[in-house]
């Protein structure tokens, strides 16, 4: 029973290294690619929004009541120029443009890809920093392969801090999709749509500090936008370029059917010891 069980060993292993030593019919490589993009960000708050939903309510609710006893402490009449003026959901959206910075890697066949990237974000009022994964490309190579039209779909997430101040930090997920061109080995252009994003960014101590705030101060209350600010954003149109796509390696995925049978054959050449 063990030589049996060794003569099929034997035969495994030769198939095995007949395989990845042949030349195989699906080609497949890996491409690593320096993404620079613009993200112009306008999340709205909106009423049932998950995550920051609530406190977005909290710091609406805790900010009025502030300007509103700072108003009335110091005499001030509502709408004057002196008076602190309430405040709705839609004062505490997130507005600012992204310069994204997006190092990754491409991996795959000439019409199937897979995409994985870390990403950097900074403006004047958020940075961002996180990662995006694109299980599906699809590519359509033209000319030889010099010019590649492609179609990707896949999401990110990204942690969100304030740049303008410190304290408040958050989160941002994104559901992605974009057409693009890769040039040669050494361009891309690329035109991305935002399906859906989520995020916001938000500091418990300020909301404690509005909630507990003395308006006999002459100082008015802190903008509540330093609470919380973010929302929700559909159909966000953003664009990318890549200046570097290096070639880095390739390798073989599945084997010929000239490999399949001089492996079988292999096998079928090995003595059999067996009871």
């Amino acid at each position: 029973m063990l030589e049996a069980i060794s003569t099929r060993s034997y035969r495994f292993v030769a198939v095995v290294a007949t395989l990845l030593a042949g030349n195989g019919a699906a080609h497949a490589d890996v491409h690593g690619v320096f993404r620079i993009g613009v993200e112009p960000l306008g999340l709205e708050p909106s009423d049932g929004m998950p995550f920051i939903g609530n406190h977005v309510g909290e710091a609406v609710t805790a900010y009025n009541a502030a300007a509103t006893a700072y108003n009335r402490a110091h005499g001030y009449a509502a709408g004057s120029t002196m008076a602190s003026a309430t405040i709705d959901r839609s004062d505490l959206g997130l507005h600012t443009t992204l310069v994204t910075f997006a190092p990754g890697l491409d991996l795959g066949g000439e019409h199937v890809r897979f995409r994985i990237e870390g990403l950097l974000g900074v403006s004047d009022r958020v940075r961002a920093i996180g990662a995006g994964i694109y299980p599906l490309e699809l590519a359509l190579p033209l000319r030889g392969g010099a010019i590649t039209p492609y179609l990707i779909a896949g999401g990110t997430l990204r942690w969100l801090g304030r740049s303008d101040s410190d304290g408040e930090s958050g989160g941002l997920v994104t559901l992605r999709a974009a057409a693009g061109t890769r040039i040669g080995d050494h361009m891309v252009v690329e035109l991305g749509v935002g399906l859906y994003l989520l995020g916001g960014v938000y500091n418990s101590a300020v909301l404690q500090s509005m909630s507990g705030y003395d308006p006999r101060g002459s100082a008015p209350p802190p903008p509540a936008d330093r609470a919380v600010a973010g929302g929700e954003q559909t159909g966000m149109i953003e664009y990318r370029s890549a200046s570097c796509c290096s070639y880095l390696r390739s390798w073989n995925r599945l084997p010929s059917a000239a490999i399949w049978r001089s492996s079988g054959e292999i096998a079928k050449s090995l003595p059999s010891r067996g009871p």
